[in-house]
């Protein structure tokens, strides 16, 4: 009786465990690989890379950003990593065994350029983001490489329609007949081009959609027109730009003017508005992602009871809200180092930056979580934060299926083989994600000393 009574009680806790993985989620998705890259490939090794964007070649990865120059200007970089470097946790160098394919560094000294975004056609990556072309004028810029090799074929900047203003690409993506659209800001004052993705926001102009043919990028010399452009006033910036599906029909995560309120934009392929909305309860808009069930707009927002969470609002495909919720203040990490809190989550930013659709079958949201100001506290309470081992940043990856519930949320730190109980750890924050061809999650992260990419293998 004994017997049949412990197995009993074993299959009604089996049976107990499988039910609670179905409704609270499924295990915390593993670390494939890792590689990491440090200011060599960018400018030295004072250029402090910063990576906002990757995105997958047929044989390899490119991740972009901006760096800095001598005198601490902006450059934009782009590096390739190829598809064929071992499944580990790899420090690529030109003088290690292992290192990355070819890597560009575009810009000026003392003057401001940068690299947002990037799609690829036709065996070349066009690369797009800013370019300081006279002093305090930003314009446009987009650039063709040869994805074999890192080499440049044209560069072109496009600069705003008023004289002297500034502008900048956000993003781009590719149209149904192989063009680009791209959109950004334009008609800005030079001292509001903060910066982009993590490293600020413009403050002044105007939203703008701008198209390019197949043919104009197919050319051997850089276009000096686009094929049309349209400005969308009482939008700030276009900073994410995605098709619906196999459609004509476009989304811009935008926002108003400050004090800036989330709003999207839905267009046709000519630039023609069908609707726009607000959603002044999301906080600031990073990225927007489409599924089949709606469209998801991820960011964060003041939390009430201090910090920033992240937030995540679903809509509907006319722009109605369905829901928000708010996350964050995650628990535990790469190591033990992580495992004794002492301040308050009110002193926890988690900013997300990137949202992508996991397969129709949920999305996952990219983010950084950890304490930021510690030097505007008094007394005990800074002591204890200055202490506290939330102060080295962590990257954070969170799976939300399409009713808002948390399926698993992923905090990471890189470090090397054999140092896994390190407490000398570099802050690290993931800054955009994307789905490869093999169904895996690939995160770009910004470390403390270069930058990132982390390939995550999904449990199938």
């Amino acid at each position: 009786f004994d017997f049949m009574k412990k197995l009993f009680m074993i299959l009604v806790f089996f049976v107990f465990q499988m039910i609670c993985s179905d409704i609270y989620g499924k295990e915390v998705p593993t670390t494939k690989s890792y590689y990491v890259i440090d200011g060599f490939c960018c400018g030295g090794e004072d250029s402090d890379p910063h990576a906002v964007f990757g995105i997958e070649a047929s044989d390899g990865y490119i991740l972009l950003g901006k760096s800095l120059d001598i005198n601490s200007k902006e450059d934009g970089f782009a590096v390739k990593i190829r598809k064929n470097l071992p499944n580990e946790k790899l420090f690529l160098h030109p003088e290690e065994e292992n290192t990355y394919d070819w890597s560009i560094v575009t810009g000026e000294k003392g003057k401001r350029d940068g690299f947002n975004a990037a799609a690829i056609l036709d065996n070349h990556i066009f690369i797009a983001g800013y370019k300081e072309t006279k002093k305090n004028i930003i314009d446009r810029y987009l650039i063709k490489v040869d994805l074999r090799n890192g080499d440049i074929v044209w560069s072109q900047s496009f600069p705003s329609s008023m004289n002297g203003r500034s502008s900048a690409f956000e993003s781009v993506v590719v149209t149904n007949k192989n063009g680009l659209l791209l959109t950004g800001v334009t008609n800005s004052s030079y001292d509001a081009m903060e910066g982009f993705k993590s490293y600020g926001n413009p403050t002044d102009g105007n939203a703008f959609s701008m198209h390019f043919s197949n043919n104009l990028l197919a050319s051997k010399t850089s276009p000096e027109e686009p094929s049309w452009e349209k400005e969308y006033k009482n939008l700030l910036t276009g900073k994410s730009i995605k098709r619906i599906g196999n459609t004509n029909e476009f989304l811009i995560a935008s926002s108003t003017n400050e004090p800036m309120v989330a709003k999207v934009l839905k267009i046709k392929e000519d630039g023609t508005t069908l609707w726009k909305k607000r959603y002044p309860q999301h906080g600031e808009l990073t990225d927007i992602a489409v599924t089949t069930d709606g469209y998801f707009l991820s960011g964060h927002k003041e939390s009430f009871k201090g910090g920033i969470d992240g937030s995540i609002t679903k809509i509907s495909p006319n722009g109605l809200v369905i829901w928000n919720k708010v996350f964050g203040n995650p628990e535990g990490g790469t190591n033990n180092f992580f495992s004794d809190y002492i301040v308050s989550n009110e002193l926890i930013f988690d900013e997300c930056w990137s949202i992508v659709n996991m397969n129709n079958s949920g999305v996952v949201v990219a983010c950084g979580t950890g304490i930021e100001e510690c030097d505007t506290l008094r007394g005990q309470k800074r002591r204890d934060c200055e202490k506290d081992p939330r102060q080295t940043w962590r990257s954070y990856l969170v799976n939300i299926n399409f009713d808002g519930d948390i399926i698993w949320e992923k905090t990471g730190s890189f470090v090397f083989p054999g140092e896994e109980d390190s407490e000398d750890l570099a802050s690290v924050a993931a800054e955009w994600v994307f789905i490869n061809s093999k169904d895996q999650i690939a995160s770009v992260n910004d470390l403390e000393f270069g930058i990132g990419l982390e390939i995550i293998e999904l449990d199938k």
